[in-house]
């Protein structure tokens, strides 16, 4: 972490940045997160603004800094999938300096076709966020039960 950016008194400004979806934004410096390795396929990608979604509903965007074009649907899964539990190992959670995984914010990506109900959450990958230093991780959970396309509306 920047030891500057701890400094008492010192305030961050918000970043401007250009998106595709919701054009010129300004975002403050807490909803940046800095990925050392990048999203899976997107490796040389190392910042992301964490947006809201402007209908809410508990729907985030995971907005690349540097590319317009790049944005991720995420959520958090709980809502969705109560019993959903990433297993972490300490190597997961040192790179982007969580001590406590109790602190860390766990989002997965959606994919959200034409029709909304037909959504499905990447659980075999998600995305661990650690407030305090602001850095990210993509996880591949190789093992247990999840997929990269769970349903999130169950269909009658």
């Amino acid at each position: 972490m920047n030891a500057l950016a701890d400094a008492p008194g010192r305030t961050e400004s918000p970043l401007r940045i250009e998106t595709s979806r919701f054009g010129a934004l300004e975002v403050p410096p807490e909803r940046l997160y800095d990925f050392p390795e990048g999203l899976l396929g997107f490796e040389r990608v190392a910042q992301f603004a964490l947006l809201e979604h402007p209908g809410g509903g508990g729907i985030e965007w995971l907005q690349a800094v540097s590319r317009p074009s790049l944005a991720f649907v995420v959520t958090d899964p709980r809502p969705y999938f109560p019993d959903y539990r990433v297993p972490v190992r300490r190597e997961d959670l040192a790179g982007i300096g969580l001590e406590d995984p109790a602190e860390g914010v766990v989002r997965v990506i959606l994919w959200v076709p034409d029709d909304p109900l037909q959504a499905t959450a990447n659980l075999q990958g998600p995305v661990l966020l650690n407030p305090r230093t602001r850095r990210g991780r993509q996880l591949v959970l190789d093992e247990g039960p999840y997929t990269t396309r769970h349903r999130l509306f169950a269909t009658g």
